[in-house]
């Protein structure tokens, strides 16, 4: 059972190995919840939404954009030297030479540096920062240890044209929907609680009893992700394009409620694929996996879910049939909480 209250001992809290932090910067808190579809970071400077993509560059660019970073030195010896675009502008740059968290399953652990600092880049410049993080991962007894080694240390960059160093100690490594539960315990009864958190690439069910999390479940299988595969190979979508959609032109229609393809296509939208595909998505990837915790129904004093797939046109009506609730902020809610456990540490 894991014990958030003492979240310092979850999953990979593996003791003495932390960035030396210099005392003349603050240290700055910071939860960060490295999806497959998104890296959503929550801090006392508000909340920062990256996509999941990165574009790495044969040479240095010649201009700044929001999310390219420099690597110049530091603990990841294996990214010195390199250059990367993170989030939205690495789409923008090369469509189809992106590295996206989603297409592998080693994507958290390989690329959750590369887009954090990506994500500092986006924020005011300073010359140093101390940030000490608590994150998530969607299963910890096998990436939790990897994960932290991957983003603790001493990083030396280059964001906006100037040098940086970005010092990151990891407070605690805990499994997804730790921070919800955290997140949420003041507004729910969690004494017997089911959380369901739709993500872009998995799906997962946990159990918590209090503040600890007694059952957990996830399946890599049941996410977003195949429903928008689904609706960019549609006919419906090949009929109009005369090829299968951009997965990412179609996420972004179906995120903002548009359903429009891009740019370009006026007077074209693709809501009736999404129609046609969402029942068959539900039925075929989400509902077979919600049904093998039914039987934890009856007890359960809150069923709760989350994450960015709860907040799909259409979906929280199908589960409210389930007596399922999508609470206000669904996709912020992980790494609101995880800020919170940073923040205890922090104290």
């Amino acid at each position: 059972m894991l014990d958030i209250q003492n979240a310092s001992n979850n999953v990979a809290q593996l003791g003495p190995n932390r960035a030396n932090l210099s005392q003349s910067v603050p240290i700055q808190p910071i939860g960060v919840d490295v999806g497959n579809g998104a890296v959503k970071l929550y801090s006392a400077n508000g909340q920062n939404l990256i996509q999941s993509y990165v574009l790495y560059l044969g040479e240095r660019a010649t201009h700044c954009n929001q999310g390219y970073v420099e690597y110049v030195s530091g603990a990841r010896n294996d990214l010195a030297g390199k250059q990367w675009i993170g989030g939205l502008n690495a789409y923008y740059q090369s469509p189809t030479h992106i590295y996206r968290v989603t297409d592998d399953k080693d994507g958290k652990v390989d690329l959750c540096l590369q887009l954090l600092l990506s994500a500092v880049s986006h924020w005011s410049y300073r010359p140093q920062f101390n940030l000490l993080v608590t994150v998530s991962v969607h299963d910890g007894k096998i990436f939790g240890k990897a994960m932290r080694a991957a983003l603790e240390g001493h990083h030396r960059i280059r964001v906006q044209g100037k040098d940086c160093i970005v010092n990151i100690s990891v407070a605690s490594v805990v499994e997804e929907g730790v921070g919800v539960a955290v997140a949420l315990q003041q507004k729910h009864d969690f004494s017997n609680a089911l959380l369901l958190d739709i993500g872009n690439g998995t799906t997962i069910i946990s159990a918590f009893n209090g503040l600890q999390m007694s059952h957990r479940d996830y399946e890599p299988n049941a996410g977003v992700e195949r429903l928008y595969g689904a609706i960019a190979a549609s006919d419906y979508v090949r009929g109009a394009l005369k090829k299968p959609g951009d997965r990412h032109l179609i996420r972004t229609g179906v995120e903002d409620g548009s359903f429009t393809y891009g740019t370009q296509l006026k007077g074209w939208n693709f809501r009736e694929a999404y129609k046609q595909c969402l029942p068959s998505w539900f039925e075929q990837g989400l509902k077979p996996f919600v049904r093998a915790s039914e039987e934890r129904f009856s007890s359960a004093t809150a069923i709760i879910a989350v994450g960015g797939g709860s907040m799909l046109p259409g979906i929280a009506e199908m589960l409210a049939q389930k007596g399922i609730t999508v609470p206000d902020g669904a996709r912020w809610l992980n790494a609101q909480g995880l800020f919170q456990l940073a923040l205890r540490r922090a104290k």
